[in-house]
Protein backbone atom coordinates (compact mmCIF):
# COMPACT_ATOMS: atom_id res chain seq x y z
CA UNK A 1 0.00 0.00 0.00
CA UNK A 2 1.46 3.48 -1.03
CA UNK A 3 1.46 6.17 1.20
CA UNK A 4 1.15 9.63 0.53
CA UNK A 5 1.74 12.94 2.18
CA UNK A 6 0.58 16.00 1.13
CA UNK A 7 2.37 18.23 1.34
CA UNK A 8 1.31 22.01 1.37
CA UNK A 9 2.94 24.75 -1.51
CA UNK A 10 4.44 27.58 0.46
CA UNK A 11 2.87 30.62 -1.06
CA UNK A 12 5.31 33.76 -1.91
CA UNK A 13 4.45 36.69 -0.62
CA UNK A 14 3.02 39.53 -2.64
CA UNK A 15 6.35 41.72 -1.44
CA UNK A 16 8.72 38.40 -2.05
CA UNK A 17 7.03 38.48 -5.67
CA UNK A 18 7.78 41.51 -6.40
CA UNK A 19 11.31 41.12 -5.37
CA UNK A 20 11.95 38.24 -7.64
CA UNK A 21 10.30 40.55 -10.86
CA UNK A 22 12.47 43.60 -9.96
CA UNK A 23 15.99 41.32 -9.78
CA UNK A 24 14.50 39.32 -12.93
CA UNK A 25 14.19 42.90 -14.95
CA UNK A 26 17.75 44.19 -13.00
CA UNK A 27 19.46 41.11 -14.62
CA UNK A 28 17.87 41.26 -17.45
CA UNK A 29 18.88 45.05 -18.24
CA UNK A 30 22.39 44.51 -16.84
CA UNK A 31 22.47 41.48 -19.04
CA UNK A 32 21.35 43.62 -21.95
CA UNK A 33 24.31 46.28 -21.49
CA UNK A 34 27.11 43.99 -20.93
CA UNK A 35 26.56 42.29 -24.13
CA UNK A 36 26.14 45.68 -26.14
CA UNK A 37 29.52 46.60 -24.06
CA UNK A 38 31.55 43.51 -25.47
CA UNK A 39 30.44 44.36 -28.81
CA UNK A 40 32.11 47.73 -28.51
CA UNK A 41 34.81 45.61 -26.71
CA UNK A 42 35.34 43.40 -29.48
CA UNK A 43 34.79 46.72 -31.94
CA UNK A 44 37.91 47.84 -30.40
CA UNK A 45 40.09 44.90 -30.28
CA UNK A 46 39.32 44.52 -33.77
CA UNK A 47 40.30 47.74 -34.48
CA UNK A 48 36.77 48.49 -36.29
CA UNK A 49 36.75 51.28 -34.25
CA UNK A 50 39.86 53.27 -32.75
CA UNK A 51 40.49 56.26 -29.98
CA UNK A 52 39.53 58.61 -32.80
CA UNK A 53 35.80 56.99 -33.27
CA UNK A 54 35.57 56.44 -29.40
CA UNK A 55 35.86 59.92 -29.07
CA UNK A 56 33.57 61.30 -32.03
CA UNK A 57 30.82 58.84 -30.56
CA UNK A 58 31.42 60.41 -27.36
CA UNK A 59 30.86 63.87 -28.49
CA UNK A 60 27.65 62.43 -30.20
CA UNK A 61 26.63 61.40 -26.89
CA UNK A 62 27.37 64.60 -24.64
CA UNK A 63 26.04 66.82 -27.57
CA UNK A 64 23.38 65.57 -28.98
CA UNK A 65 22.01 61.81 -27.51
CA UNK A 66 21.74 62.71 -24.05
CA UNK A 67 20.73 65.67 -24.12
CA UNK A 68 17.99 64.86 -26.50
CA UNK A 69 17.05 62.02 -23.43
CA UNK A 70 17.04 64.42 -20.79
CA UNK A 71 14.20 67.15 -22.96
CA UNK A 72 12.08 64.16 -23.95
CA UNK A 73 11.99 62.84 -20.36
CA UNK A 74 10.33 66.66 -19.96
CA UNK A 75 7.51 65.89 -21.95
CA UNK A 76 5.01 65.52 -19.57
CA UNK A 77 1.92 66.65 -18.36
CA UNK A 78 2.73 69.27 -15.31
CA UNK A 79 2.01 68.95 -11.60
CA UNK A 80 3.24 70.30 -8.73
CA UNK A 81 3.86 66.70 -7.52
CA UNK A 82 6.57 66.16 -9.97
CA UNK A 83 7.63 69.90 -9.65
CA UNK A 84 8.68 69.14 -6.17
CA UNK A 85 9.97 66.14 -7.13
CA UNK A 86 12.35 67.63 -9.31
CA UNK A 87 13.30 70.24 -6.63
CA UNK A 88 14.19 67.18 -4.22
CA UNK A 89 15.64 65.26 -6.76
CA UNK A 90 18.03 68.55 -7.75
CA UNK A 91 18.92 69.39 -3.84
CA UNK A 92 19.70 65.34 -3.00
CA UNK A 93 22.17 65.09 -5.99
CA UNK A 94 24.02 68.07 -4.50
CA UNK A 95 24.22 66.17 -1.28
CA UNK A 96 24.97 63.39 -2.76
CA UNK A 97 27.93 64.74 -4.69
CA UNK A 98 29.03 66.96 -1.48
CA UNK A 99 29.00 63.77 0.85
CA UNK A 100 31.26 62.10 -1.87
CA UNK A 101 34.00 64.99 -1.55
CA UNK A 102 33.82 64.37 1.80
CA UNK A 103 34.56 61.16 1.81
CA UNK A 104 36.92 61.27 -0.52
CA UNK A 105 38.72 63.81 1.59
CA UNK A 106 38.90 61.33 4.80
CA UNK A 107 39.56 58.14 2.63
CA UNK A 108 42.14 59.66 0.12
CA UNK A 109 45.72 61.74 0.28
CA UNK A 110 46.04 64.91 -1.41
CA UNK A 111 47.77 64.04 -4.14
CA UNK A 112 45.31 60.84 -4.90
CA UNK A 113 44.13 63.29 -7.19
CA UNK A 114 42.93 60.44 -10.15
CA UNK A 115 41.64 58.39 -6.90
CA UNK A 116 39.81 60.99 -5.46
CA UNK A 117 38.13 61.78 -9.04
CA UNK A 118 36.96 58.00 -9.62
CA UNK A 119 35.44 58.34 -6.40
CA UNK A 120 33.82 61.31 -6.57
CA UNK A 121 32.23 61.33 -9.74
CA UNK A 122 30.19 58.15 -11.27
CA UNK A 123 29.07 57.25 -14.94
CA UNK A 124 25.21 58.57 -14.13
CA UNK A 125 25.00 60.11 -17.67
CA UNK A 126 26.49 56.75 -19.77
CA UNK A 127 25.42 53.95 -17.47
CA UNK A 128 22.44 55.99 -15.60
CA UNK A 129 20.22 57.15 -18.07
CA UNK A 130 20.20 53.13 -19.95
CA UNK A 131 19.68 51.89 -16.62
CA UNK A 132 17.21 54.30 -15.43
CA UNK A 133 15.04 54.24 -18.78
CA UNK A 134 15.17 50.29 -18.71
CA UNK A 135 13.94 49.78 -15.15
CA UNK A 136 11.73 52.62 -14.37
CA UNK A 137 10.71 54.09 -18.05
CA UNK A 138 12.07 57.25 -19.87
CA UNK A 139 9.60 59.15 -17.50
CA UNK A 140 12.41 58.40 -14.86
CA UNK A 141 14.99 60.49 -16.51
CA UNK A 142 13.19 63.76 -15.64
CA UNK A 143 14.42 63.09 -11.81
CA UNK A 144 17.71 61.99 -13.16
CA UNK A 145 18.53 65.14 -15.07
CA UNK A 146 19.15 67.08 -11.88
CA UNK A 147 22.11 64.43 -11.20
CA UNK A 148 23.72 64.38 -14.41
CA UNK A 149 23.12 68.47 -14.16
CA UNK A 150 25.02 68.38 -10.79
CA UNK A 151 27.51 66.09 -12.41
CA UNK A 152 28.79 68.72 -14.45
CA UNK A 153 28.68 71.50 -12.25
CA UNK A 154 30.82 70.16 -9.80
CA UNK A 155 33.74 68.40 -12.62
CA UNK A 156 33.95 72.42 -14.04
CA UNK A 157 34.36 72.93 -10.83
CA UNK A 158 35.55 71.07 -8.28
CA UNK A 159 37.07 68.47 -10.59
CA UNK A 160 39.03 70.92 -12.48
CA UNK A 161 40.40 71.90 -9.23
CA UNK A 162 41.22 69.06 -7.91
CA UNK A 163 42.82 67.36 -11.25
CA UNK A 164 44.78 70.84 -11.43
CA UNK A 165 45.58 71.95 -7.92
CA UNK A 166 45.28 75.75 -9.25
CA UNK A 167 41.53 77.49 -8.38
CA UNK A 168 42.16 79.71 -11.41
CA UNK A 169 42.18 76.83 -14.05
CA UNK A 170 38.14 77.17 -13.35
CA UNK A 171 36.06 78.93 -16.21
CA UNK A 172 32.29 79.51 -16.09
CA UNK A 173 32.50 79.12 -19.68
CA UNK A 174 32.63 75.75 -19.71
CA UNK A 175 29.52 74.93 -17.59
CA UNK A 176 27.13 77.60 -19.58
CA UNK A 177 27.85 76.03 -22.94
CA UNK A 178 27.32 72.02 -21.84
CA UNK A 179 24.53 70.71 -23.67
CA UNK A 180 23.45 68.63 -20.58
CA UNK A 181 22.62 72.14 -18.88
CA UNK A 182 20.79 73.79 -21.84
CA UNK A 183 18.95 70.58 -22.37
CA UNK A 184 17.42 70.93 -18.74
CA UNK A 185 16.48 74.40 -18.70
CA UNK A 186 14.91 73.36 -22.43
CA UNK A 187 13.05 70.70 -20.64
CA UNK A 188 11.84 73.04 -17.26
CA UNK A 189 10.33 75.02 -20.34
CA UNK A 190 8.17 72.18 -21.69
CA UNK A 191 7.35 70.77 -18.38
CA UNK A 192 5.70 73.89 -17.40
CA UNK A 193 4.65 75.02 -20.58
CA UNK A 194 0.74 74.03 -20.69
CA UNK A 195 1.07 73.48 -24.63
CA UNK A 196 3.64 70.80 -25.90
CA UNK A 197 6.09 71.24 -28.90
CA UNK A 198 4.50 69.94 -31.99
CA UNK A 199 4.54 65.75 -32.23
CA UNK A 200 7.06 66.04 -35.14
CA UNK A 201 9.59 67.82 -33.41
CA UNK A 202 9.24 65.68 -30.09
CA UNK A 203 9.29 62.64 -31.81
CA UNK A 204 12.20 63.54 -33.92
CA UNK A 205 13.88 64.57 -30.31
CA UNK A 206 12.63 60.97 -28.87
CA UNK A 207 14.48 59.11 -32.00
CA UNK A 208 17.92 60.90 -31.32
CA UNK A 209 17.73 60.54 -27.92
CA UNK A 210 16.95 56.27 -28.44
CA UNK A 211 20.42 56.95 -29.56
CA UNK A 212 21.72 57.07 -25.65
CA UNK A 213 21.27 53.48 -24.61
CA UNK A 214 23.82 51.84 -27.71
CA UNK A 215 25.98 54.43 -27.72
CA UNK A 216 26.83 54.74 -24.33
CA UNK A 217 27.44 50.90 -24.10
CA UNK A 218 29.71 50.97 -27.72
CA UNK A 219 31.84 54.04 -25.70
CA UNK A 220 32.33 52.03 -22.56
CA UNK A 221 33.02 48.61 -24.16
CA UNK A 222 35.95 50.38 -25.95
CA UNK A 223 37.05 52.03 -23.09
CA UNK A 224 37.38 48.63 -21.39
CA UNK A 225 39.61 47.19 -24.41
CA UNK A 226 41.71 50.06 -24.12
CA UNK A 227 43.37 48.67 -20.51
CA UNK A 228 44.85 44.76 -20.80
CA UNK A 229 42.64 42.97 -18.65
CA UNK A 230 45.35 41.08 -16.69
CA UNK A 231 47.50 44.30 -15.37
CA UNK A 232 44.14 45.87 -14.79
CA UNK A 233 42.86 42.89 -12.51
CA UNK A 234 46.37 43.64 -10.85
CA UNK A 235 45.99 46.96 -10.09
CA UNK A 236 45.20 47.34 -5.71
CA UNK A 237 44.38 51.17 -6.32
CA UNK A 238 41.69 50.54 -8.76
CA UNK A 239 40.29 47.91 -6.68
CA UNK A 240 40.38 50.48 -3.27
CA UNK A 241 38.44 53.29 -5.31
CA UNK A 242 35.82 50.41 -6.99
CA UNK A 243 34.89 49.50 -3.23
CA UNK A 244 34.38 52.78 -2.13
CA UNK A 245 32.87 53.70 -5.34
CA UNK A 246 30.31 51.21 -5.66
CA UNK A 247 29.84 49.38 -2.11
CA UNK A 248 30.31 52.09 0.52
CA UNK A 249 28.56 55.34 -1.26
CA UNK A 250 25.56 53.12 -2.07
CA UNK A 251 25.42 51.30 1.47
CA UNK A 252 25.31 55.01 2.81
CA UNK A 253 22.84 56.15 0.43
CA UNK A 254 21.19 53.05 1.26
CA UNK A 255 20.51 53.95 5.35
CA UNK A 256 20.19 57.82 4.61
CA UNK A 257 17.51 57.21 1.91
CA UNK A 258 15.76 55.14 4.33
CA UNK A 259 14.41 58.46 5.79
CA UNK A 260 12.95 59.38 2.66
CA UNK A 261 9.01 58.99 2.76
CA UNK A 262 7.37 56.40 -0.12
CA UNK A 263 5.85 59.18 -1.91
CA UNK A 264 8.98 59.66 -3.54
CA UNK A 265 10.29 56.18 -3.99
CA UNK A 266 11.23 56.94 -7.74
CA UNK A 267 13.27 59.82 -7.08
CA UNK A 268 15.01 57.64 -4.10
CA UNK A 269 15.47 55.04 -6.54
CA UNK A 270 16.96 57.16 -9.64
CA UNK A 271 19.64 58.72 -7.21
CA UNK A 272 20.34 55.29 -5.98
CA UNK A 273 21.03 54.05 -9.16
CA UNK A 274 23.04 57.04 -10.13
CA UNK A 275 25.40 57.38 -7.29
CA UNK A 276 26.03 53.46 -7.29
CA UNK A 277 27.33 53.81 -10.94
CA UNK A 278 30.91 52.82 -11.63
CA UNK A 279 33.69 55.82 -12.24
CA UNK A 280 32.82 58.62 -14.35
CA UNK A 281 34.44 58.01 -17.87
CA UNK A 282 35.68 61.85 -17.32
CA UNK A 283 38.49 60.40 -15.11
CA UNK A 284 41.33 59.51 -18.12
CA UNK A 285 40.04 62.44 -19.69
CA UNK A 286 40.70 65.27 -17.05
CA UNK A 287 43.92 63.03 -16.31
CA UNK A 288 45.04 63.46 -19.79
CA UNK A 289 44.17 67.39 -19.89
CA UNK A 290 46.10 67.90 -16.28
CA UNK A 291 48.91 65.49 -17.13
CA UNK A 292 47.87 63.11 -14.31
CA UNK A 293 48.10 59.20 -14.55
CA UNK A 294 46.37 58.34 -17.68
CA UNK A 295 46.68 54.72 -17.13
CA UNK A 296 45.34 54.72 -13.37
CA UNK A 297 42.40 56.81 -14.73
CA UNK A 298 41.35 54.40 -17.21
CA UNK A 299 41.64 50.93 -15.05
CA UNK A 300 39.84 52.55 -12.46
CA UNK A 301 36.73 53.40 -15.17
CA UNK A 302 37.37 49.96 -16.88
CA UNK A 303 37.60 48.08 -13.50
CA UNK A 304 34.13 49.94 -12.02
CA UNK A 305 32.66 49.29 -14.87
CA UNK A 306 32.85 45.18 -14.73
CA UNK A 307 32.64 45.43 -11.05
CA UNK A 308 29.02 46.99 -11.10
CA UNK A 309 27.61 44.06 -13.16
CA UNK A 310 27.56 42.72 -9.96
CA UNK A 311 27.24 44.83 -7.08
CA UNK A 312 24.51 47.16 -8.96
CA UNK A 313 21.97 44.53 -8.85
CA UNK A 314 22.96 43.91 -5.32
CA UNK A 315 22.35 47.08 -4.42
CA UNK A 316 18.91 47.76 -6.14
CA UNK A 317 17.97 44.54 -4.58
CA UNK A 318 18.78 45.06 -1.19
CA UNK A 319 16.92 48.75 -1.52
CA UNK A 320 13.79 46.77 -3.29
CA UNK A 321 13.46 44.61 0.54
CA UNK A 322 14.24 47.32 2.56
CA UNK A 323 12.41 50.49 1.68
Amino acid sequence: MEIRYNVPKQKVSPEGEAIMESAITIFNQILKMFLMMSVGYLLYRKQTINDDTTARLSNILLMVATPCTIITSFNQTYTPEKFKGLILAFLLSLAVYAANILIARLIYKPEQRVEKFGMVFSNAGFLGIPLVTGLLGIEAVFYLSPFIVCFYLYAWTYGVILMSGDKNSVTIKKIVVNPCIWAMIIGVIIFLLPVKPAQPIMEAVNSLGSMNTPLAMLVLGAYLAKSPLIHMFKNKTAYHVSVVRLVLVPAALLAAFSLIPDSFATIRTVILVSAAAPSAVLAPVFAQMFDRDITLGAEIVSLSTILCLFTLPLVLLIAEMIW
